[in-house]
């Protein structure tokens, strides 16, 4: 028998191609397997480190929020009107960015359809908001009074604009913007820093001047350009707002970088109504009393075309018991915006509606 006849017994002699084919899937099989493992490796270490994140804190803007603001939400719900919701003071400075003068500013602030909403009075029709120019003013500081009046010396006041220089070079100044505790309760500072940039109301304030702003309008007693506007409900206004200026320029803050360096006073300081048909965040006791003894709003009153509203009676507002306002000289306030400095009569003093129960001018 030939050698090599016994290695092929009773088996067929493979073929070199299917010796070649064999040997192919075997080398393919074990790369697949090393692949399949490695997958299954990468796969265990991506959980690994997904686990591993997931348990890091996260990092989360550091935003105060505004304890003074009810959201709109809250305010549908529980059908309460809060002073502090229907005049939004962080977008106060909007309107000071615009604004070449406190009269400026002043009608800004009363432009229908625009930020106020407050009602005090309850007569279902936004409240004037007036501004009064500090007098008392320091080599770096100026300073803005915003309050409603219902008549010469009964005095709302609903917050302030302080504006602070570091020295007389800066073309602009640092605002901090007060809302007056008993409408928005404590922590109830706005602020921004214009040092560097032109305002043209800051310049104003600062310029050489021989009189300063006191508003002679008050309720009753409107610029000619101002009509009265019906209130709408706090939610339309919180959405009105959001809308026309959805950037606010004033930062919501507790703790005021110039704070102590300010030493000057609003003339309108310690003025306050003793009846007020609107929930605040911060009463008086008298005004506690008024709201525990009125908790509901009056039913809101319709003027006729052409009319202006009721004056109520004039009771003076005391401050610290020595008085009300100092009936000082004031600086006459715009009867349009070609005329900004002539004085104005009321239009048909005699027309006057019903008007609603008058708030009583009390100071603290």
């Amino acid at each position: 028998m030939p050698p090599q006849a016994g290695l092929y017994a009773g088996a067929r002699k493979p073929e070199p191609f299917e010796s070649i084919v064999r040997e192919y899937y075997r080398k393919r099989g074990a790369r697949e397997m090393k692949n399949i493992k490695l997958s299954a490796a990468v796969l265990v270490f991506s959980a690994f480190l997904l686990s591993c994140n997931q348990n890091q804190p996260q990092d989360i803007a550091n935003v105060v929020p505004n304890p003074n603001q009810t959201s709109s939400t809250e305010a549908a719900i529980d059908g309460e009107y809060w002073a502090k919701d229907n005049f939004d003071l962080e977008r106060v400075g909007n309107l000071l960015e615009r604004s070449n003068s406190p009269e400026e500013f002043e009608r800004y602030l009363n432009s229908n359809d625009g930020i106020n909403n407050l009602d005090l009075n309850g007569d279902g029709y936004v409240d004037y908001i007036s501004v009064d120019e500090y007098r008392d003013r320091g080599e770096y500081e100026r300073g803005l009074s915003l309050y409603s009046r219902y008549g010469p010396n009964d005095v709302q006041e609903l917050g302030t604009v302080v504006f602070y220089r570091d020295d007389n070079r800066s073309p602009g100044a640092r605002l901090l913007l007060t809302g007056n505790e008993q409408l928005y309760g404590d922590n109830r500072y706005y602020e921004t820093n214009w040092v560097d940039k032109a305002i043209g109301i800051v310049s104003t304030l600062f310029g050489q001047r021989d009189n300063y702003y006191r508003s002679p309008y008050y309720y009753d007693n409107y610029p000619d350009y101002y009509q009265p506007y019906q209130v709408v409900e706090t939610p339309i206004y919180r959405t009105r707002i959001t809308q026309i200026y959805p950037q606010p320029v004033f930062v919501y803050t507790t703790s005021p970088t110039f704070i102590t360096k300010l030493k000057i006073k609003s003339p309108n300081n310690g003025l306050h109504l003793g009846q007020i048909y609107a929930k605040l965040a911060k009463p008086t006791k008298e005004q506690a009393d008024f709201m525990r003894n009125n908790p509901g709003r009056p039913k809101a009153m319709k003027f006729e075309k052409g009319e202006k509203g009721g004056r109520p009676d004039d009771q003076g507002a005391r401050k610290d018991d020595k008085g009300g306002r100092q009936d000082d000289k004031r600086m006459d306030s715009p009867k349009s915006d070609k005329q900004p400095n002539e004085s104005r009569k009321n239009d048909n003093p005699s027309a006057k509606p019903p008007k609603a129960d008058k708030p009583n001018g009390k100071g603290s």
